[in-house]
């Protein structure tokens, strides 16, 4: 096989890693999203934060790895690793991750309200 294909060869695969990449991080705004209520500026925002932040990465990539060309097969490797992605594995990380940072979200909520309702009363008071 020669050198050139087998770059590509690994360039499709590290496409494929790529997809997974890039759900996981999406996958990390919408848990947060899912604990924290947003409001549509906020989810706007981190929406052309996340799209912007991996434009920049998908260039690096096609730029180190593929001299900027933009072939098929690396957003098929894109496609496959985020299909693979959304099918698989995020359904169980949103459900484990969510599991496990619920009791400390409602915590942290419970404590702020506390904290409110101390200091209207303490406002009151004076």
């Amino acid at each position: 096989m020669s050198a050139e294909v087998q770059s590509q060869f690994y360039l499709f695969f590290m496409a494929v890693f790529w997809g997974i990449g890039m759900c996981l991080i999406y996958d990390g705004f919408r848990i947060l999203r899912e604990l924290i209520r947003h409001s549509l500026f906020w989810i706007n925002t981190e929406d052309i934060f996340y799209w912007t932040a991996m434009t920049i990465l998908l260039f690096y990539l096609l730029f180190t790895y593929n001299r900027g060309e933009i072939r098929s097969f690396t957003i098929a490797g894109l496609l496959v690793g985020s299909i693979f992605y959304l099918k698989t594995i995020s359904p169980v990380y949103r459900a484990i991750i969510c599991w496990i940072l619920k009791p400390f979200f409602r915590l942290f909520s419970g404590i702020l309200s506390l904290l409110r309702k101390f200091r209207k009363n303490s406002e009151n008071n004076h």
